[in-house]
């Protein structure tokens, strides 16, 4: 560690005999498997597990207490590859402002890094009361702002409205599904009223409301910069509005943003750091070079092809763990005319003759696992059909041309987002499909360009990137990514002629098996789903799941290459930090000094 990162100065926090009684917060117990099973049955309980439970301080926790007992800042350098847009959490649609924002703001209800669900800013986890039906979820006592205010269910019942009033353009509304209304009841108490039942939604809630506000406090909703393109009182300067482990000090776009522990904090043995500071290192050598100097102590994002060496390398500890980032090729459904991809077998075609295993060891050096549709391979959410399919079939490829009426093959062009891996991903299956007689150019374009014409037009064929699961629920994956208009990323919302109605569905049309009057196959997909949503039984719930799964692959809705590894990195002398496949845990975190 290099010595400007230790700072010698006065002790802001009081660390008297409260340090030796830290204790550690008891996580609930591992589901095992590969991170995308279990969530989808069940009431989504599992305990609050938000008390602690007695345990001794961790080597971080005496550390940390050292240093700051000899008046030394512990202050934690995190490395990010991107800038940080919103600080909004009802507005944030970017990983690194999550990253950041999830230290300023307490989650109502968390998910762990083993994947249970776990009381935030409530007591208890709770279970869905059928009468109604409607969750109640009841604050702890004690809960403050940052700027010294009581956490009150006033704030609490803001923030859930703010984000569900349409008006507010919150690109997380549909992430806390089937709320009609909310009521405070009692002093600490808010109920949430369902139009239906839908027992998965504590595990939404740890996506859908990554924040309690102070009441009032987000002001007029206007144009703003970022992913979401609106902007609050909060959306730059967070100062006093959060509840979490750290607050809010400075942020400087394209730099860095600091945090500072609040001493104030609900959970006794967090923070354990005094700071953390979020370095903005948008070039992966950078980040590599100052991780190896000391300059800065933990990177979230290793290249693949630079794992291996940092896990040899003294003073550095490395892991990788399966992945939430999910590769895939988009492909456009919508008939403009020309668009080769309109064609059903033409997709199949391309869904065939592409060999995710050569992806994953050529570009991932193989860290990651090759997808048998849109869930993860092994999970028993994944269609037992899909998990006997070979996806990568040439001559199942070269049959399906044949129906498609060009035996020869066909020419498309692959858009792929310039930078990290994408264009090498879209060359590997230029080569691949040229096997097979399809003869594909490849253009690399900004990421921003990328997503105009994929959402903006009908005037591409298919597009490489990927996007990133939030929670281990494949209900919700197949909603965020096939139902919720937000991401309309394969014209499946279109309308057939124009874009007048972006939210119109077109595509393929409902199997012949399809119970009910269905214009489309999308219209008939969502209704299914939500079908799955609601249902009580466990087993129910899997085979709607297996059913629609097997419906995106049959017609290559768009085509899942791979699940990659989250690589993560940091500093020997880093001590309790933690990640999972969707979550990463600073709070417990803390350096050797």
């Amino acid at each position: 560690m290099s010595e400007d990162r230790f700072e010698i100065d006065l002790n802001r926090r009081e660390f008297v005999a409260a340090s030796s009684a830290l204790t550690g917060v008891a996580l609930a117990g591992c589901t095992g498997g590969d991170g995308g099973d279990g969530g989808d049955g069940g009431d989504g309980g599992g305990g609050d597990g938000g008390d602690g439970g007695g345990s001794t301080a961790t080597e971080a926790e005496q550390q940390a207490t050292d240093a700051q007992a000899q008046g030394q800042t512990v202050r934690l350098n995190v490395g990010l590859n991107s800038g940080v847009w919103n600080l909004d959490p009802a507005l944030w649609s970017d990983e690194s402002s999550s990253t950041v924002g999830s230290l300023i703001y307490d989650e109502v209800i968390e998910l762990t890094t083993d994947e249970q669900l776990q009381a935030g800013l409530v007591e208890e986890v709770p279970e869905m009361d059928p009468d109604g039906p409607h969750f109640d979820y009841t604050l702890r006592e004690g809960l403050k702002f940052h700027n010294g205010d009581d956490v009150t269910a006033e704030d609490f019942k803001y923030s859930v409205d703010w984000i569900l009033n349409p008006d507010n353009n919150s690109p997380i509304r549909s992430r806390i599904p089937f709320v009609t209304e909310t009521e405070t009841v009692g002093d600490r108490t808010l109920r949430m009223h369902l139009e239906k039942p839908f027992a998965t939604l504590n595990w939404w809630l740890t996506r859908g409301l990554e924040a309690i506000v102070p009441e009032g406090s987000r002001g007029q909703v206007e144009q703003g910069k970022g992913p979401s393109g609106f902007a609050t009182e909060i959306t730059t300067d967070a100062s006093g509005v959060g509840t979490g482990a750290f607050q809010f000090v400075e942020w400087q776009s394209e730099s860095h943003v600091l945090l500072e522990a609040f001493d104030d904090y609900w959970m006794d043995d967090a923070p354990v750091a005094d700071e953390i500071r979020f370095e903005i290192i948008p070039e992966a050598s950078t980040q590599l070079a100052d991780l190896r100097s000391g300059n800065i102590n933990l990177i979230n994002k290793v290249p693949p092809k630079d794992f291996e060496s940092l896990q040899n390398r003294p003073n550095i500890t490395a892991e990788a763990k399966p992945g939430s980032l999910t590769e895939v090729l988009y492909v456009n459904l919508m008939d403009s005319g020309d668009n080769p991809m309109a064609n059903v077998n033409n997709r199949r075609a391309v869904l065939f003759g592409i060999d995710a295993e050569e992806i994953l060891d050529e570009i991932f050096y193989g860290q990651g696992v090759a997808q048998k549709g849109p869930w993860y391979p092994d999970s028993e959410w994944t269609s037992p059909r899909l998990k006997e399919m070979d996806m990568f079939d040439p001559e199942k490829a070269r049959a399906e041309l044949e129906k498609a009426g060009n035996p020869d093959g066909f020419e498309m062009e692959i858009l792929a987002t310039k930078g990290s891996w994408f264009k090498d991903e879209a060359i590997i299956i230029q080569n691949q499909l040229s096997n097979i007689g399809i003869d594909a150019s490849v253009t690399a374009v900004e990421k921003s360009t990328l997503f105009n014409q994929v959402y903006g037009t009908t005037d591409w064929h298919a597009a490489m990137e990927d996007w990133a699961n939030a929670i281990p629920v494949a209900t919700y994956w197949l909603d965020a990514g096939f139902a919720d208009n937000n991401h309309n990323h394969n014209n499946w919302h279109h309308p057939a002629d124009d874009l007048s109605d972006p939210y119109e569905a077109s595509g393929p049309p409902a199997p012949e098996s399809a119970s009910g009057d269905f214009s489309n196959g999308h219209e008939w997909f969502v209704s299914r789903l939500r079908e799955a949503q609601a249902a009580a039984d466990e087993q129910t719930q899997k085979e709607i799941v297996w059913e629609l799964e097997e419906y995106i692959v049959d017609n290559a809705i768009q085509i899942d290459i791979a699940y990659v590894n989250t690589l993560q990195a940091w500093a020997s002398s880093v001590e309790g930090y933690e990640f999972g496949t969707f979550v990463d845990e600073f709070r417990f975190a803390g350096v050797d000094n």
